[in-house]
């Protein structure tokens, strides 16, 4: 048996190579890891000065909603079917946008009896699609807080008084986050990761596919 052989059944390289698979590799771990990458600004910036201010906490609680995006999104890369092209899988993830919940209805539809996915937390969810990535902009969040029932802002109970100055749902956003990001990186490892071990011959069959992937994206 040869040396390469050998690395290949140590690395668990599949007995067939599907390079469509490995091409869904490159774009769910991009995703996958920008979903990480966002939790990390959150966390580096959480116990600074500047969280005292609402207008920035605006801005990291949208870093941790673009987290859950990509990692939604790159769960729905990894659960794509054979059957469906890199292209098709990345626009069906792309057209959900912002959409949260779309995209985790889309992920779960994907992973039924495939992979166990956990409920996602309604009231975060619901809280998001009010905020919507607006939220970033200091105005929009003036707005939200300048429209509300001025009643429930003295109790404490309007949109920004649950979300933005909450620590306590922040924390639980985050955590949501986590498991989720978590959850993306470990579905990318079962489905896809183990195609995009490339040498040789796989690696000329990826690259043609990689090629009319990037096309099909002009």
């Amino acid at each position: 048996m040869s040396i390469q052989k050998i690395m290949e059944l140590s690395l668990g390289v599949p007995k067939k190579h599907k390079p469509k698979r490995a091409v869904k590799s490159l774009v769910a771990s991009n995703f996958y890891v920008d979903g990480n990458l966002f939790i990390e600004v959150f966390d580096n910036i959480k116990k600074t000065d500047s969280m005292q201010h609402r207008n920035f906490r605006a801005k990291a609680i949208v870093d941790l909603a673009m987290s859950l995006e990509c990692s939604l999104k790159s769960l729905v890369i990894s659960l794509s079917k054979d059957s469906e092209s890199p292209n098709d899988a990345y626009k069906k993830a792309r057209k959900c946008s912002h959409d949260l919940r779309g995209l985790y209805e889309e992920v779960a539809s994907r992973a039924k009896n495939r992979l166990a996915i956990k409920k996602i937390n309604d009231e975060i969810f619901n809280d998001l699609k009010s905020l919507k990535v607006g939220s970033r902009y200091s105005f929009e969040v003036f707005l939200l807080r300048f429209q509300a029932d001025k009643s429930k802002v003295f109790i404490g109970e309007d949109l920004i008084s649950r979300t933005i100055d909450n620590p306590e749902w922040v924390s639980r956003l985050r955590s949501e986050a986590v498991t989720i990001n978590k959850l993306a990186e470990q579905c990318h490892s079962k489905y896809l990761s183990k195609h995009a071990i490339l040498s040789g011959a796989k690696f000329k069959k990826f690259d043609k596919e990689l090629s009319n992937f990037l096309s099909s994206l002009r």
